[in-house]
This record gives C-alpha cells, structure tokens and sequence, in this order.
C-alpha cells in the first residue's frame, strides 16, 4: 500500500546586500621603483591668484606621501624646457639626466589649465505670492560661476627615461554667486580626481555591491 507523504516545506532563502571593499591595481609595475620626482606643471594660461603648478604639486606630493609607499623628492620640483610636449616626452635623454640629477626612480610631470566659466542665466522657480499665497512660478536671474580643471599626468622611468603610462583627469564643479575662493575651488575639484591619480601607483579600495544567500 502506497503512503501519501507530505512534501518538505521549501526551505526560506534570505538575501543580504553587502557593501565590500575590494582593491583594485595599480596601472604601473612599481617593482624597483621608490623614490619619485614630481616636475613643475607646464600651464597654458596663469589663473590669478592662483599659482597653479605650486598648488598642484604640494597636493600630488603630499597624498604620494600620505597614500603611497613611494617617496616623494623633498627639492623644489624642476622647470621642464619650452619645448612642445610630444617631443620632450620622447627625448628620453632629458628624462634620464633629469632623474639622475634628483635621484629618482620614477619621475611625474604633466600639463595643467584651470579656468573660470560664467554659467549665469535666466531659469524659472516656485515662489508663494504674497498677495494670494498661491504657489506661482517665476523668471528670475541667477548668477553663477563655473571652475574648470584639466590635468594631464605622464609617468616616466628614471632609469630609461621611458613613458610608462600617461593620463588625462578632468573636473568641472558649478556654484551660485560670484567670486567664489580660487584656490579652494581648484583644491574641491583636485579632490575629486585625487583616488583615479593615487590609483595609478597604488592600490586603491574600491566599494563593490555583493548578494549572500542564506537559508
């Protein structure tokens, strides 16, 4: 004689998301490469009141020392002749002396722009009448100002005089009113690029989203 049995309860399934830290490469073989020269910046065009090469070359050797195990040169970084860009990258006879010269094992140099932007103009906005304390819409003026930067990197050996790997960040960041702090809006924007450069010759954590099943 045949049993009816009943069937097992389906077991429940739990899903958890979970936020992983997960590092990624570095974009360059660091193996034999500590000690590093960061060059002046070749700037197209000089921002007032901002003194961008110096800027941006305090914040890059700061976070290579901070975020890094290379170890960034203490001189004052060196000028790079007036020569167009294609041909100094390859002049790796520059490169080597240069290197030699500061005793660096990799060498950044790059280019840089910075720039302001009037992004001001007309838009439309709810306000409340105060006649009728109805909800109306309105065209009003709005000013506004917008800080660009551009920054191109280039990663040489020392040794060769080589181009290892090269780089192009851009940031853009808009605020209301006018005559918003330069320097404090480059460095906002340098912050928003800083963990792609730091990634470069480090690896960086990156967030990744992960399922877990569990019963």
């Amino acid at each position: 004689m045949l049993l009816a049995l009943p069937a097992p309860a389906a077991a429940k399934v739990n899903e958890i998301r979970v936020t992983l830290q997960v590092p990624t490469r570095e974009k360059i073989d660091l193996i034999g490469l500590r000690r590093i020269l960061v060059t002046q910046l070749i700037v197209e065009q000089e921002t007032p009141d901002v003194d961008l090469s110096r800027e941006l070359v305090d914040v890059l050797r700061r976070d290579l020392r901070r975020r890094t195990r290379l170890e960034p040169n203490g001189d004052p970084p060196p000028a790079l002749p007036e020569q167009p860009l294609p041909e100094l990258l390859a002049n790796t006879g520059f490169w080597r002396g240069l290197a030699d010269k500061h005793g660096a094992d990799l060498v950044i140099a790059g280019e840089a722009s910075y720039r302001t932007a009037d992004r001001s103009g007309y838009e439309q906005v709810d306000a409340i009448s105060p006649a009728t304390g109805q909800r109306v819409r309105r065209t009003v003026f709005v000013q506004r100002e917008a800080f660009i930067l551009d920054l191109r990197l280039f990663f040489l050996r020392g040794s060769t005089g080589e181009l290892l790997y090269e780089d192009h960040f851009n940031a853009e960041e808009t605020r209301n009113g006018q005559g918003y702090d330069r320097l404090a809006a480059l460095l906002d924007l340098y912050d928003q690029m800083v963990d792609d450069i730091m990634g470069i010759v480090s690896p960086q954590p990156r967030q990744v989203q992960r399922t877990i099943f569990s019963e």
